[in-house]
């Protein structure tokens, strides 16, 4: 519990009200969680600075969910403070567009992935027409690495600017980044632990009506073989290396399957999905269930690529 001190102090630190005890459901993609002991949208860098600092110094659990696409909130929810980016901490700027047709353009990391994109598209600038339909945002997409069609992020990042409680603001290049599948290994831990705050990237000049094309194209290929009508987190396991999880779990006949309102989804064994009323521990149980009997089957162990809170 957070004392009244603590929050009326915590209040002060902030630009915008603080929500006390609120639901975090709604704040993710799953539909699923309990409350935050204080949920607080965070509109500049100065005042995530200062809210950091704050929880560190008063040993407040906290925690940065982003647009929460990939994540699963326990049904107790969590005692601490939530942080996620307000709209501030959205824009888009370019910096540069060079005469040979690079382009370099800077994201704040709460810029939703499909805002950014049709705002590429508009400008000519191609180069990230594999995450059309990615949900989330820039700042989530660069700390899994999100990839897709052949593309990820990793190919397309030059440099990204951080926070931490240990260093403070830091800029790190491209070479800086240790990226790897699903993941920015190198983000550090404890007080060491960067938040991004912004990303740069390196584009290049296209032609609007070519990927306008592409992005529906890749769209369309994600709707077609992914569940349209349930909530859920994406892709919920890690492909393993040379094979898919996918076709894991399919081949141990697990499409359908159900613990409460969770369900292995019909269309891709990848995905699971709330049906409309699961809990966190409706979706935890199936997923020790699918990973126990793809084990069995396959004698592969998949780890999940959803994180937990």
């Amino acid at each position: 519990m957070i004392s009244q001190t603590l929050r009326e102090r915590l209040g002060d630190l902030t630009e915008k009200e603080v929500l006390w005890d609120s639901p975090l459901a709604p704040y993710t993609s799953f539909g699923i969680g309990g409350p935050a002991g204080a949920l607080i949208k965070v509109e500049s860098i100065a005042e995530l600075q200062r809210l950091i600092c704050f929880v560190s110094d008063n040993d407040l659990p906290w925690r940065f969910i982003g647009r929460g696409s990939n994540l699963l909130v326990g049904d107790s929810g969590f005692e601490g403070v939530v942080l996620l980016f307000g709209k501030k901490m959205s824009g888009v700027k370019l910096l540069e567009r060079s005469v040979t047709g690079g382009i370099r353009v800077r994201v704040a990391a709460g810029c939703s992935l499909t805002r950014l994109l049709n705002w590429c598209v508009e400008h000519d600038y191609e180069g990230l027409e594999f995450a059309a339909g990615i949900p989330g945002s820039i700042g989530g997409a660069a700390l899994m690495n999100a990839g897709a069609f052949g593309g990820d992020m990793a190919g397309v990042i030059e440099a990204m600017e951080v926070l931490s409680l240990a260093k403070g603001a830091e800029r790190l290049m491209r070479k800086q980044l240790d990226f790897g599948y699903r993941c920015w290994s190198n983000q550090g831990v404890g007080e060491e632990k960067r938040i991004i705050t912004s990303v740069d990237l390196i584009l290049r000049r296209g032609e609007k009506t070519v990927l306008r094309s592409r992005c529906q194209a890749n769209t369309a290929k994600r709707k077609k073989s992914q569940p349209k009508m349930e909530k859920n987190a994406g892709s919920f396991f890690k492909n393993p290396k040379g094979d898919s999880a996918g076709r894991l779990i399919e081949a141990s006949g697990l499409k359908g399957t159900r613990c409460g309102g969770a369900m292995v989804s019909e269309v891709h064994a990848n995905f699971l999905v709330n049906t409309g009323a699961a809990t966190a521990e409706d979706v935890y149980r199936l997923m020790k269930m699918v990973t126990d009997k793809v084990e069995k089957d396959s004698g592969i162990r998949l780890s999940p690529e959803v994180h937990f809170l």
